[in-house]
């Protein structure tokens, strides 16, 4: 069923939105004629302050290490300007000059632009990002950022200040003196970041910064791949794993060394220094590889005395399947799930790597920083990737021990909302060297049958949550049959609030004219729906702040039809306090 309603909808929408991510105020007409009847807004830059962040990398505070300044490609007055609008399309803008096209520079940008109601995206960027690049080449390295801002009718949307960060990967190698004096001249590093992006370098003291693009909407696995002669015997792309997930703004020092194992064997490392946006420098000086330069001393991870992993009654060679029937009545995983690790001496490592394929578990990751390995042994007591492995049974503390168990039932609950399949990869190693992996892989049936099923992964329907700023109602819809129809009703506060300006349900699968408005709030339409088998779509960006104005209980209700005919339906519960 479609239906006409785009002149209800997207007005209420549109005012609705005073308290989403920009600045809106009164607006000021454009000379020449009275607009008042058009359903259009306006942007005004006078407010924007753009900076780009430009500093040297200070990473483990020794002189040897200091970065150059990243000091090319910052003017941005030199930028370039897009608008896109809910779809992705580019604006088309008439700049200061009087040209007109899809993109303009910051230097030229107007006073004021006018644009149809609706969400945006303002991205700015000094240039096309190459997906390899060395420091020198012309425009590397390049930054950027974006914005999202919504214009309301008649009224004018300032911007935020921003500040263009850096859009790659930013590399450098380098090795400790002590391998330096014996490692051959001939010796190379191959940073390879994904499938097929690749930098060389070449010789004992590479005095080079690289830069590598990652892809966009997938995880860009950072490794090296060292090549050298080292004492008559020759290492072929020895693999050092560097970042289990790149993302642009980061910088990856590595330093390749030496270190002596307890039973005199000669061993190489690698130490990651990792500088983040946020500004912090994370220092990993795990024992990431360990390759015995005397053969006959290469640790054997099938060693009948390499540490072991078990857990009773299971296999680790096969996936466990986690279904709703995996918990009794009151919600306790209703098998033994305790894990065991033995060892031969003392356990010295035990580094812990999780995976999945649920993109809503895939942001609790990135929320607990866990995207890339992490040893329990060195990870710092107040550390949020060692409370949150903690709380979900992990072991933290009393690690150096012969035998150690730990309970894994939590982590089995708070999976049980995550459909999809989940690999702990768990290795561990001993004082003596000795070092052994194991995989935990864990496939999640949110529903034994071929129905849909509607989950707010983290939150139990049915129960009423307060709002806040900068919370997430993240959705994941499972329909094997296809989708039918998805209905979303809107009950309450937030009902009662636009009464007789905008209905209060509406169909996704063919929403007719207000199809963008909607996908500004982050609700799926058309073909995104229509015979899906699986939605994951988020509500958080507009919606949620929209609902600010409203105080008091509102209800979004969602029911889902399948190709079947089979329905399920959930209601997300949410309350908008009363403000001081």
């Amino acid at each position: 069923m479609k239906m006409n309603i785009r002149k209800y909808m997207i007005p209420a929408l549109a005012c609705s939105l005073l308290l989403a991510a920009s600045c809106v105020e009164e607006t000021s007409r454009f000379e020449g004629g009275d607009r008042e009847d058009a359903d259009t807004g306006y942007l005004t830059f006078d407010r924007l302050e753009m900076t780009v962040e430009e500093r040297a990398e200070h990473v483990d505070n020794r002189p040897e290490s200091y970065a150059r300044t990243r000091a090319a490609n910052v003017d941005v007055e030199s930028y370039t300007v897009e608008i896109l609008d809910a779809s992705g399309q580019p604006v088309e803008v008439t700049d200061a000059t009087g040209a007109t096209g899809t993109s303009f520079a910051y230097g030229d940008r107007p006073e004021q632009i006018e644009l149809p109601v609706g969400s945006y995206t303002l991205s700015v960027y000094s240039g096309e990002t190459p997906d390899v690049a060395w420091e020198g080449m012309e425009g590397t390295p390049t930054y950027g950022t974006t914005q999202n801002f919504t214009i309301a009718k008649g009224m004018t949307t300032a911007l935020q200040d921003m500040t263009c960060r850096l859009l790659t990967v930013m590399v450098t190698v380098q090795y400790k003196d002590t391998l330096i004096a014996t490692m051959s001249k001939n010796t190379t590093a191959e940073l390879v970041l994904g499938d097929d992006k690749s930098l060389v370098f070449e010789g004992k003291e590479p005095d080079l910064i690289g830069y590598l693009k990652p892809d966009a909407d997938r995880a860009n696995p950072l490794v090296l791949y060292l090549t050298t002669n080292f004492n008559g015997k020759e290492i072929v792309r020895q693999l050092l794993p560097v970042a289990a997930n790149a993302t642009a703004g980061q910088y990856h020092n590595i330093t390749v060394g030496l270190q002596n194992a307890e039973d005199g064997t000669v061993i190489i490392n690698a130490e990651i220094e990792t500088w983040m946006e946020n500004d912090e420098v994370v220092v990993d000086s795990r024992k990431i590889v360990v390759t015995a330069l005397c053969e006959e001393r290469i640790p054997d991870e099938n060693d009948p005395d390499a540490p072991k992993l078990v857990w009773p009654g299971h296999s680790l060679d096969e996936v466990y399947t986690l279904t709703p029937d995996s918990f009794d009545a009151n919600g306790y995983f209703n098998e033994p799930c305790d894990f065991t690790i033995t060892t031969k001496d003392p356990m010295a490592s035990l580094t812990i790597a999780v995976g999945t394929d649920n993109a809503a578990f895939s942001n609790l990751l990135q929320v607990s920083e866990l995207t890339e390995p992490v040893d329990m042994f060195t990870l710092p007591a107040e550390s949020v990737p060692l409370a949150e492995l903690r709380s979900w049974g992990f072991p933290a503390v009393n690690l150096n021990v012969t035998e150690r168990t730990f309970p894994l039932d939590v982590l089995m609950k708070i999976l049980s909302n995550y459909e999809g399949t989940h690999t702990f990869t768990l290795t561990i190693a001993d004082e003596a060297g000795r070092k052994s992996t194991h995989e935990l892989k864990i496939a999640v049936q949110t529903d034994t049958g071929d129905g849909p099923r509607i989950v707010w992964p983290g939150h139990n329907l049915g129960t009423r949550y307060e709002t806040f700023a900068g919370m997430d109602v993240n959705l994941d819809l499972s329909i094997p049959q296809g989708v039918r129809s998805l209905w979303v009703e809107i009950r309450g506060a937030l009902e009662e609030g636009l009464a007789g300006m905008m209905p209060s349900s509406f169909e996704l699968t063919d929403p007719g004219d207000i199809s963008e408005a909607l996908n500004g709030f982050g609700f799926p339409t058309g073909d995104d729906v229509k015979d899906r088998t699986a939605l994951t779509f988020s509500i958080s960006t507009n919606l949620i702040d929209m609902m600010s104005v409203f105080e008091g209980d509102t209800d979004f209700r969602l029911v889902v039809t399948d190709n079947a005919g089979q329905q399920a339906e959930a209601t997300i519960m949410l309350r908008v306090p009363a403000q001081n």
